[in-house]
């Protein structure tokens, strides 16, 4: 059994934003004889920051001013008293309410926008980020952290907790590839999922999240989507943790029983063509969004240990990305 680690009991956003805090305080040039290493660390942060906010850090850094809250912003890094560095800190939760937004334009009041340099600072990730980006913030995830305190060779036991807590997540999140597949949790589907947005980045629209549903839920991961503007009707493909989805949504609610019987024949026939076992749902959906086929069995291949084939797996969802467009093709 390891030492016990501080932060797999601080796992909380509150928590992250005090490591973020002291971190920085540590970059101020008075304390760099308490501990140069540190020091070193926290100078390399600034710069990490600077460089995700497309500025270019100072050649010297005389005084770094750290605040809370401010204006209900997370953490601002107030560098040389002209920069301004805006950190959004999010853990398991995403950006909600236009507050991004909002915090840049309330900032905006005190510096110029071009001294503002607004990151959102992810450990844990998200399906998505085009929102985040849309809103001008740099985008700064776990393996940027990591990238800053793996640099550290000294003995601080807070930022060695700390970075030995954020490999722990990087190492789960990594164990798709070694954990059975009937043994995935949480953290495993998300490694997969995000090894999938890159797979499959030619087919684009991806996304990924947790589903709540009365049945307790899921992984989910969406993409192949296109929508029909002629009958409002949209059509892509989902996975549902282990199951393949074949998906439409109908807008209006007249057409939704015609259209799912109709993509439900298509796509069947189109996946006989292909060698894809189709079958219809448990039940069929009178909802916006609808299933009307799914894959036979596990799409996910694997080995004689019950690990994934990455590239057997691939080559399925690919050829589930075929049957759909044929289907699509057939039906315009």
């Amino acid at each position: 059994m390891g030492r016990p680690n501080l932060f797999n009991y601080a796992t909380s956003e509150l928590s992250q934003d005090a490591f973020i805090c002291w971190l920085l305080e540590w970059a101020n040039p008075q304390h760099r004889e308490a501990d140069r290493e540190l020091n070193q660390c926290a100078l390399k942060f600034v710069d990490a920051l600077f460089d995700k906010g497309n500025k270019k850090v100072p050649s010297q850094i005389d005084r770094v001013e750290i605040q809370q809250q401010h204006k209900n912003i997370d953490v601002m890094c107030i560098v040389n008293k002209r920069y301004a560095i805006l950190i959004e800190d999010k853990v398991a939760t995403v950006n909600h309410s236009n507050q991004l937004v909002r915090y840049l334009k309330d900032l905006a009041e005190e510096y110029p926008r071009e001294k503002i340099i607004p990151i959102y600072l992810k450990t844990i990730e998200q399906g998505d980020y085009s929102d985040v980006k849309e809103k001008e913030f740099g985008v700064f995830l776990r393996k940027d952290f990591l990238n800053v305190l793996e640099s550290y060779r000294g003995q601080n036991p807070i930022l060695l907790d700390y970075r030995g807590y954020l490999q722990d997540i990087s190492r789960e999140v990594e164990a798709y590839l070694t954990k059975p597949i009937d043994d995935w949790g949480y953290y495993q589907w998300m490694g997969f999922y995000l090894r999938l947005q890159d797979e499959l980045r030619p087919t684009g629209n991806s996304s990924w999240d947790y589903v709540p549903n009365p049945s307790g839920g899921f992984m989910g991961f969406w993409w192949h989507v296109q929508q029909d503007n002629s009958v409002a009707c949209g059509q892509y493909l989902q996975l549902e943790e282990g199951k393949l989805c074949f998906k439409i949504w109908v807008t209006n609610r007249s057409e939704r029983a015609v259209l799912r019987q109709k993509w439900h024949e298509i796509i069947i026939r189109c996946g006989r063509k292909h060698g894809l076992g189709l079958d219809k749902p448990a039940r069929f959906g009178n909802g916006e969004y609808m299933t009307v086929c799914q894959l036979k069995g596990d799409y996910r291949a694997a080995d004689e240990k019950s690990v994934i084939d990455m590239e057997e797996t691939i080559q399925i969802l690919k050829r589930a990305e075929t049957v759909l467009d044929e289907a699509r093709k057939m039906n315009s």
